[in-house]
């Protein structure tokens, strides 16, 4: 028998609610139905912190746009400023914020500062040190971060596919334009191209032994 201390009554035996208001009464029962352990929630820090940078970004943004507007009536140079706060945005703080893996972080970084590189060199006016060194150059560095990152972890899946893909798809768009404006310099390039390639068969091929070799394990080949 249980007591219901909401209406001071005594509950018939082999019955674990109150029949006057519901409440459990067993003990045993409420034990057994209570399936979710009560643990306190942990509040996530890193949202006030995005949105303090957030705001400062957006608040830096404007004031160097009025600030040039006013002084100069162009936006020369808080064009620059704009497109910097949106990288630090597209590669820092939305990372941070979504929780992006190693491999989400390089492909996105390679995918922006291409397109940054590209912008700075269309706008002023500059072509060539771009396409034919920096961003190649650019390419082959996060190229072999990836690789290292992919010996670090054995080859223990595909991760570092897509930022590999990705200097392997820009390479080639490279390499098709540079051909077709008869650039004299491209051996960045195909350097970057070669890397992406030999990156991504030898991810390929230590993914074919370990499954041959777990294969071997389990038929006892």
């Amino acid at each position: 028998m249980g007591f219901c201390d909401n209406c001071k009554i005594e509950n018939e035996q082999g019955k674990s609610n109150c029949p006057l208001c519901g409440k459990c009464v067993d003990d045993n029962a409420e034990k057994k139905n209570n399936f979710y352990p009560q643990y306190n929630l942990v509040h996530d820090r890193r949202v006030p912190v995005v949105k303090v940078l957030e705001r400062l970004l957006l608040l830096g943004v404007a004031l160097c746009l009025v600030v040039n507007l006013l002084f100069e009536k162009t936006v020369s140079w808080s064009l620059y400023v704009t497109i910097g706060a949106f990288l630090a945005w597209v590669l820092i703080i939305r990372p941070i914020k979504k929780i992006y893996s190693p491999a989400q972080i390089l492909t996105s970084q390679v995918f922006w500062l291409t397109g940054f590189m590209l912008f700075l060199e269309l706008y002023t006016q500059t072509w060539g040190w771009g396409v034919m060194y920096a961003i190649p150059c650019m390419w082959i560095g996060y190229g072999v971060v990836a690789g290292i990152m992919s010996i670090v972890s054995g080859y223990v899946n595909f991760e570092m596919f897509k930022p590999m893909f990705m200097i392997l798809f820009l390479s080639v768009i490279s390499l098709i334009l540079l051909l077709c404006f008869d650039c004299p310099v491209m051996w960045p390039t195909v350097v970057a191209f070669l890397l992406s390639v030999s990156e991504i068969v030898l991810m390929f091929m230590f993914r074919f032994k370990r499954s041959l070799r777990s294969l071997k394990k389990d038929f006892g080949i």
